[in-house]
């Protein structure tokens, strides 16, 4: 055990090279002084921690007394990298901007359209009547408003949307828009959405209520 200590003491303080710090030498030459060998693990651990300390104070030293543009360089280098993860990171569980190839949510997204989607604080607050949301079904994106929530009766009379038998006020679609659907109960943990294009859109008339789960984000802004 007092052959290791050492061997552990002597490379944390001298590394590579062959000799250390003169303040390293002397804690290597004060181990050998000791007897026994609890003493001499006690000092080598203490000598391990001051070493440790002391190389850290040379390394921020070091760096100090680099020459600015080495500094600033250097500088420069660590925001960039801290921007990109932060930029990933906040891409990825935050914001994230989509494009969109359909023109099922017009007038409110045009095809060609992007937009910014939160991704997170849906998480907190659930879903509301009105939200358009992104969901992933079968491989793919789709966007869709969310017209009826778990528990809900929808139906359709006259061309109008129907929520617990009385009627939704729409006013995101576009003149003269009408709806034909089943009626349906909205099941749990499900929601059930259309496309502001009724006519165009393929939505939970065609599949019914879609899970919770699979809805990605909520629509934040269009940029265009």
């Amino acid at each position: 055990m007092r052959r290791l200590a050492r061997r552990v003491l002597t490379w944390v303080v001298r590394g590579r090279a062959e000799r250390g710090a003169p303040w390293g030498e002397a804690i290597l030459a004060e181990l050998d002084q000791t007897t026994g060998t609890w003493p001499a693990l006690r000092w080598a651990a203490g000598g391990i921690r001051v070493a440790w300390r002391e190389r850290r104070r040379r390394r921020v030293a070091a760096r100090r007394m680099a020459p600015l543009p080495a500094r600033l360089a250097r500088r420069i280098a660590i925001g960039a990298v801290l921007a990109t993860l932060a930029a990933l990171l906040l891409n990825q569980y935050v914001l994230t901007v989509r494009y969109i190839a359909t023109a099922s949510m017009a007038p409110t997204v045009h095809a060609g359209d992007r937009i910014v989607v939160d991704r997170l604080t849906f998480h907190w607050t659930g879903l509301r009547h009105g939200d358009v949301v992104v969901f992933a079904l079968e491989a793919t994106n789709g966007i869709k408003r969310v017209v009826g929530l778990p528990g809900e009766h929808i139906s359709c009379e006259g061309g109008r949307l129907y929520r617990d038998s009385a009627p939704v006020d729409e006013p995101y679609l576009a003149a003269g828009s009408t709806l034909e659907c089943a009626p349906v109960t909205v099941p749990p943990g499900m929601v059930y959405v259309l496309g502001d294009d009724r006519v165009i859109s393929m939505d939970s008339r065609q599949w019914g209520p879609i899970r919770q789960d699979i809805v990605v984000g909520r629509l934040l802004t269009t940029l265009g």
